[in-house]
């Protein structure tokens, strides 16, 4: 087995990454390989100065993100090669990541979650599954990779909680709102296909195969688009509207992290700004400094 293969099994089986994770470490390593390939210098016998060149000439055209995750991907690589004994040391132990750039991820307003959830649907499969699914995005903010691996056993609606597997393999559970928790009733006493605890909770129309995170995008659309929204809408959106909504309403920081599966507290603090964004605009409305009296 190459080193490139057994790298990305080693991601997936050992480190228990996702296979897109995996998958994008080993491009990173494939190109890497590729530009050093026509001086004829396997991966192995690369040095940290090789190493920095070749991240320096890609300075400059990749954004801080992509550059970071390149730099993971060789930190990764390397340090797999060192325990596997194929090298001494670690040439890519020195290397230090840029800073990432910080963003605040677009959300829906409540108006406009309001239309999403309280559009007509029709009391068919279809319609059925796609509230459903719909409400548990708000309800609990998962990753579409989460809710599309959830099988039937993983909903517990009288408790009101569902059970999720994220990144890692990571467990959590997160609260069901009554609204997702009946929806996902209605649309499970409806269905065809198989309804045992180990079947996918959520299925398409043809043949009763899993869903897929593109099928979802695509009815996510749809979906929005017949409610009056007319913006693009991810799934992605949706768990940052949940995150967002909750903070404005007071959620403790420590239980949003705790909900979304965050494993350090400051990704979970980038709602945070959201919501001050928020709390300037209802203080700029509000106070009367602001109205340009005497």
């Amino acid at each position: 087995m190459d080193h490139l293969t057994a790298f990305k099994e080693y991601l997936l089986y050992e480190k228990r990454y996702s296979s897109h994770t995996a998958e994008s470490y080993g491009a990173d390593i494939a190109l890497l390989q590729k530009h050093f390939f026509p001086q004829k210098r396997p991966l192995s016998a690369l040095t940290t100065d090789d190493l920095k060149a070749y991240l320096g000439e890609l300075f400059g055209d990749l954004t801080a993100s992509s550059l970071h995750r390149k730099i993971s991907a060789i930190r990764h690589f390397y340090s797999f090669l060192h325990k596997r004994g194929e090298m001494d040391g670690n040439p890519a132990a020195a290397l230090v990541s840029p800073r990432k750039e910080k963003y605040l991820p677009t959300c829906l307003t409540h108006e406009e979650m309001d239309k999403i959830l309280n559009r007509p649907y029709p009391h068919t499969e279809k319609g059925l599954r796609d509230k459903a699914i719909m409400e548990l995005f708000y309800s609990s903010g998962l990753r579409v990779s989460e809710l599309v691996s959830l099988r039937v056993r993983d909903v517990d609606i009288a408790q009101g909680v569902v059970r999720v597997f994220g990144k890692g393999k990571k467990e959590r559970l997160t609260p069901l709102t009554v609204d997702a928790a009946n929806a996902i009733h209605d649309y499970l006493l409806f269905r065809g296909g198989p309804k045992e605890p180990t079947a996918r909770l959520f299925l398409n129309l043809r043949g009763g195969e899993r869903l897929t995170a593109r099928a979802v995008e695509y009815l996510m659309e749809e979906l929005v688009k017949e409610a009056g929204v007319f913006r693009h809408v991810s799934p992605h959106m949706l768990r940052h509207s949940f995150a967002s909504h909750l903070l404005e309403n007071g959620m403790n920081i420590r239980y949003l992290q705790s909900m979304l599966g965050h494993s350090n507290l400051s990704t979970t603090e980038i709602y945070t700004h959201l919501s001050i964004q928020e709390l300037k605009k209802v203080y700029r409305k509000a106070h009367p400094g602001n109205h340009g009296g005497a």
